[in-house]
């Protein structure tokens, strides 16, 4: 597998074990009585998926599908369907963030996180199973190239 690919990888990787901290404080804070400390560091941990690196993580997965919809490869509907996603948990930052400063009971905010994490997942199950080696099977040498070039 291309070494950009596996870097997106081990990005993966890494969140999936941020999300594994936060579904761990969530339950938690679903039977237990919790403080305003762990709400903090809940919404901190969140704050970690939506920061520079989420958004760097993005644009070279885009930078990869545009140049894989470039080629003659058939472009399974998920793939076409990665762009809108990253977008959709953009919007889904913002509602987190609007939620941290709220009086919204444990449980709105622990469902609209679990869903988060849900679509999360099945994200990157999508771009791992079906984006990557459709990727790393059509891409060429020089693509990858250019896609190295512009790497964050």
């Amino acid at each position: 597998m291309n070494v950009l690919l596996k870097e997106l990888q081990a990005y993966h990787h890494e969140v999936a074990m941020k999300i594994t901290q936060i579904k761990e404080l969530l339950r938690k804070m679903k039977h237990e009585p919790q403080g305003a400390d762990e709400r903090k560091q809940l919404f901190k941990m969140l704050e970690t998926l939506h920061g520079d690196a989420e958004r760097h993580h993005h644009e070279n997965e885009e930078q990869i599908r545009l140049a894989l919809l470039a080629t003659q490869a058939p472009i399974h509907s998920r793939v076409k369907d990665i762009e809108r996603d990253h977008q959709a948990f953009g919007r889904i930052a913002e509602q987190l963030r609007m939620l941290e400063n709220t009086t919204q009971e444990t449980r709105v905010i622990a469902d609209t996180i679990d869903d988060f994490i849900k679509k999360y997942y099945d994200h990157m199950d999508a771009e791992e199973n079906i984006f990557f080696p459709a990727a790393d099977k059509w891409l060429s040498d020089n693509q990858w190239q250019e896609i190295k070039r512009q790497w964050h």
